[in-house]
């Protein structure tokens, strides 16, 4: 640099959230050729998987750039809320009626209107009237098509409402028919969850076949019959493209077991849109989510497996990170400072004399490598450089306290829907030396065994209460096993299963362990980036 340049209050890398990060993020962007697969209509990617902080909201951010016939849609402006407050829908599911397809309907119905919204631009009743008419016009001569019309006439003139509107208007709708096909075993009977309570084994018995018989049925044809009118008349012209881009579904639109069954049928209905060969729907998941709705889901006949195609999953090199942060310091610094090619060099420290980790293979050894992490230590160290021109080891340190604090309150509220007790699970390393054995972890059990009975929700704090009330048949490696199992998927710890092979870790690895591997682990590394904030014993790390 040819003049100094003191670092001021401030200074930042980027936000850690994509909304809020969006224009450092379009001059940033490193694309490995997933934004590519992702916008080819041909290609069945659909699902953008990543743990918190990998950047799959930045990612949809760029397709929406990127594209021209695109859509946003946010769970939260579709509000399902009112599901949970219907007394049908209640009713209905608390005796046990399947309502699996309901869910798919109410998705194939939102999708539809919304790629008609982007296709029409309807935002008005007579746009929609409109669009009515020429459907009308397209398949006069094709009796098939006039079955789907028969849709579009009974919805379409609501088409252009928001989209919470138009769902109210569906589910008021179908839950009066389901009531209407049950017919005498509901006589006396409240509608409510309070009311299912009251019914016989018979009577529910009876009640479920009937329901689950009108929903399996429930429109379904005549929606089939949609997405080809959409395909021939409506989607038509191979040379133009129509997205739908979903973000958010980790946030709380729903309570959570409508949630999770919200999604399953989202996932399921993005298979059957691929039949319209110029759309593509294309959804932001957590990965700890997808496994959460897969176990939750699991009755209903979910399977990972068949719609493995869909999914494309965000992994980072270190070679990409590295460029990331270089472009991030360059870009910040022609905006705030100097015209000047500014680089990371330029304002980190050099190896120490004598050999050592550069600074940056230093910050990403202390990341799950995901751009969060990477920018959220990054940040830490300007803010732990103010007033000063270049930020060097000791400043490092300093920063590396305060993010690792940091990082450990990330995973507790990044896995508190799968690991309610993760806050309380995780102190079995704290003091630990840098790598330790499977006895390690179960000479600390007794320091957190009876603050985890307190959270029979937790796959750890189940085990534990089993392993307290069992008489023998849960045992001392079992509980064990599950602590680890839960410390190896959060990222918290690497493990080595054999002398021959290199540690696993979740986040480039396999994300699970099976009972096997941990019974075979005899070797396990606790992450680097908890070192500071477990006080763990690090004899390798450079004195500062």
């Amino acid at each position: 640099m040819s003049e100094q340049i003191i670092i001021r209050r401030g200074l930042r890398l980027g936000d850690l959230e994509a909304e809020t990060d969006v224009e450092l993020l379009t001059e940033c962007f490193i694309d490995n050729g997933e934004l590519d697969l992702l916008t080819d209509v041909t290609r069945p990617e659909s699902i953008i998987l990543g743990r918190t902080g990998a950047g799959k909201s930045a990612m949809l951010l760029k397709i929406q750039e990127t594209v021209e016939n695109r859509k946003i849609l946010d769970p939260n402006d579709i509000s399902i809320r009112f599901l949970e407050y219907s007394d049908v829908v209640q009713f209905f599911e608390s005796i046990g009626v399947n309502l699996d397809l309901f869910y798919k309907l109410l998705w194939r119905h939102i999708l539809t209107v919304e790629l008609l919204k982007v296709r029409y631009k309807l935002d008005n009743e007579e746009k929609s009237q409109g669009l009515l008419s020429r459907l009308q016009e397209l398949v006069d001569r094709d009796p098939v098509k006039k079955e789907a019309l028969a849709y579009f006439r009974e919805w379409g003139d609501k088409f252009w409402l928001e989209t919470e509107e138009q769902l109210k208007e569906v589910v008021d709708k179908v839950t009066t028919n389901l009531q209407a096909s049950i017919g005498a075993p509901l006589n006396g009977v409240t509608i409510s969850s309070e009311g299912a309570k009251t019914l016989s084994q018979e009577k529910k018995s009876e009640i479920v076949n009937k329901a689950n018989r009108f929903v399996s049925r429930i429109q379904i044809q005549k929606l089939s019959r949609i997405l080809e009118l959409l395909e021939d008349k409506v989607f038509d012209d191979k040379q133009k493209q129509y997205y739908i881009l979903i973000d958010r579904l980790d946030e709380n639109w729903a309570n959570t077991n409508t949630r999770y069954r919200f999604i399953r049928a989202l996932i399921e209905e993005i298979k059957t849109f691929r039949k319209i060969k110029n759309i593509k729907i294309l959804i932001a998941l957590r990965k700890d989510l997808l496994n959460i709705v897969i176990n939750e889901t699991r009755d209903s006949g979910f399977q990972e497996d068949k719609n493995e195609s869909s999914f494309l999953e965000l992994v980072w090199q270190k070679d990409d990170l590295q460029q990331l942060i270089e472009k991030r310091v360059s870009e910040v610094y022609k905006r705030q400072y100097t015209k000047e090619d500014i680089h990371f060099d330029d304002i980190f420290p050099k190896p120490r004399k004598g050999g050592g980790s550069t600074a940056i293979d230093y910050i990403l050894e202390r990341t799950l490598l995901r751009p969060r992490d990477v920018l959220q230590f990054a940040n830490e160290c300007f803010s732990a450089a103010l007033n000063s021109p270049r930020i060097g080891w000791k400043t490092i340190s300093k920063a590396e306290s305060s993010y690792s604090e940091k990082r450990l309150n990330s995973l507790i509220e990044e896995w508190k829907g799968l690991y309610p007790a993760l806050s309380e699970t995780i102190e079995v390393l704290r003091g630990k030396p840098m790598t330790i054995s499977r006895t390690s972890i179960s000479e600390s059990m007794n320091s957190v065994v009876e603050r985890l009975m307190d959270y029979p929700d937790d796959p750890c704090g189940k085990t534990v209460i089993e392993y307290c009330n069992s008489k023998g048949n849960v045992s001392d490696s079992d509980l064990v096993a599950t602590i680890i199992s839960c410390l190896y998927k959060i990222g918290a710890i690497g493990v080595k299963i054999s002398t021959k092979e290199p540690f696993k870790w979740s986040n480039y690895n396999h994300s699970s362990l099976s009972k096997a591997e941990v019974l075979r682990i005899n070797q396990i590394k606790i992450h680097k980036m908890l070192h500071k904030t477990l006080g763990i014993k690090d004899n390798s790390k450079f004195k500062t």
